[in-house]
């Protein structure tokens, strides 16, 4: 198996995957500018560049979490239907390999590749700020947490590659993050307060769907200490039970679905993929 996952990461240099972990460094690159940007505006005082360096974290995990999904897909979307297409997995399985071992190795060998990156655009990120002000291990406690999207992103393309072609099993993909990114940040206050039972029901099914918000949840959690002041305040209007559909307390039971959201899509592309002809 661990031969499929070198072969993996391999397709992944071949692809150029490895300019967009360039095209991502320089973004964050452009992150470091912030701080003095932010005590240039505000009067030049000590608590407006710190506010600068808060932002420039929070930014920067946003810049993490989304460019590694993206990363994830685009490499998963196209790894057994593409391969099958050109040839490729026909002239493997007839060796000593399982399919399930094909199948996890390029799971594994994509979330390494993600893996990897994160890494290397946290470890940026880290190092700019530890230059300018004293370090943060906020990202650092959020990296676990953040290095879930990849996974969840990547997991559900690959399955859909199991059956569809890569620009099938990207778009069903981005579509279904689409749904969950819209229902938690616009549907939800909507649902919220002005107390509509069908869009709440919507923004709860999303959540099973694509728990996207959960993971934001537990991102937030760990970077909480670092958002201005008043920009997570509850509103000033609302029940009880309306500010607890905006913002829901995080649970270990949050976790242990994501953990068995990923299992259920590893299951069933695995499942597809065995009974696949690829001749």
């Amino acid at each position: 198996m661990w031969t499929i996952v070198m072969l993996t990461m391999q397709e992944a240099m071949r692809r150029r995957a490895f300019l967009g972990t360039l095209i991502i460094l320089a973004a964050l690159y452009g992150l470091t500018f912030l701080p003095k940007a932010f005590q240039q505006a505000l009067g030049g005082s000590p608590k407006s560049f710190e506010l600068g360096v808060n932002l420039m974290i929070l930014f920067g995990v946003d810049i993490i979490k989304f460019f590694s999904s993206v990363l994830a897909i685009l490499l998963c979307a196209g790894a057994i239907t593409s391969e099958i297409e050109r040839g490729y997995l026909a002239a493997i399985l007839p060796r000593p390999l399982h399919r399930f071992e094909i199948f996890l190795g390029k799971w594994l060998g994509v979330m390494l590749f993600c893996v990897a990156n994160a890494l290397v655009w946290t470890t940026l990120l880290w190092v700019s700020v530890a230059l300018q002000t004293k370090p943060r291990a906020e990202m650092w406690h959020a990296l676990p947490y953040v290095l879930l999207y990849p996974m969840m992103y990547g997991t559900v393309a690959l399955a859909l590659s199991s059956f569809s072609s890569a620009p099938i099993a990207s778009m069903f993909t981005v579509a279904a993050g689409a749904f969950a990114y819209f229902a938690d940040h616009f549907l939800r206050p909507i649902a919220a307060f002005f107390d509509v039972k069908l869009l709440q029901q919507l923004v709860s099914l999303s959540e099973w769907v694509v728990p996207m918000a959960v993971l934001k949840r537990l991102v937030q959690a760990r970077v909480d200490t670092l958002v201005p002041p008043g920009m997570n305040d509850a509103p000033p209007v609302g029940s009880e039970v309306v500010l607890h559909f905006l913002n829901p307390p995080v649970h270990l039971l949050d976790l242990v679905y994501v953990g068995a959201y990923l299992l259920f899509w590893l299951l069933v592309g695995l499942f597809i993929f065995q009974r696949r002809d690829v001749q």
